[in-house]
């Protein structure tokens, strides 16, 4: 009697195991893009800090004071302005940080070309120890022109890394160019020397665009998003 009951629990123990459902077979997920980076992608989307020869970030927050992304911006940019602009210009503002891997941190994304439909598109890409995801919501037709699936997350490292992970993430979707998510530790104002304004650069059209993000609310689609050039 004692050895049926055994194998009946057994067997019970087995069943519900196996009916397990965890985020790990969600593929847009944020939790599971935390516990590994994307593997769909064109590669393996380092994050690098260009510019610096060191292992030290030389561009990360330092605590003395605010954002240095405004960068005098001065109107919408007219047709002339084409000739010299690094990045789309038309209705955009100048902004001499606009997307300068020379001032900030750089993580990218991109979205895979697959034969197979599950393929198209990719996870979120992880910024280590940052609250940061980005993702690229940019697909072509062609594998010919998966270069312009990529996105870059411009940044500077948040200072106090043992803030992020207390108030949860939220996340601003530019649809068909990008997707990011922050931790909201980003956007409050009582962590000292948190350089809250990033930017995105898109490849999507034959001139690079660039949006200049302010991570200054809670809720991500309430955040200050521009299109800037330099």
């Amino acid at each position: 009697m004692m050895k049926r009951l055994f194998s009946l629990v057994f067997v019970s123990f087995l069943v519900s195991a196996c009916g397990v459902d965890t985020s790990s077979s969600d593929r847009r997920s944020i939790a599971n893009s935390t516990a590994t980076d994307p593997s769909n992608v064109i590669n393996s989307n380092p994050v690098t800090s260009t510019g610096s020869t060191g292992s030290t970030d030389t561009n990360s927050s330092t605590g003395s004071g605010g954002s240095t992304g405004s960068g005098g911006s001065t109107g919408s940019g007219g047709s002339d302005c084409e000739k010299t602009a690094i990045f789309e210009c038309i209705d955009a503002s100048f902004d001499e940080n606009a997307c300068n891997s020379a001032s900030y941190r750089v993580a990218s994304d991109a979205s895979y070309n697959g034969p197979n439909p599950g393929e198209n598109g990719s996870d979120f890409f992880r910024v280590p120890d940052q609250g940061l995801w980005i993702k690229s919501e940019h697909l072509e037709g062609s594998a010919a022109d998966q270069d312009r699936t990529w996105v870059m997350l411009y940044y500077k490292s948040f200072p106090d890394p043992t803030s992020l992970g207390n108030q949860g993430p939220t996340s601003y979707l530019m649809d068909g160019v990008f997707y990011l998510t922050y931790d909201i530790a980003w956007s409050d104002t009582s962590i000292g020397g948190v350089d809250n304004t990033l930017y995105v650069q898109s490849n999507k059209n034959v001139t690079p665009a660039c949006f200049r993000v302010i991570l200054n609310n809670i809720d991500g689609k309430l955040i200050s998003v521009q299109k800037v050039y330099r």
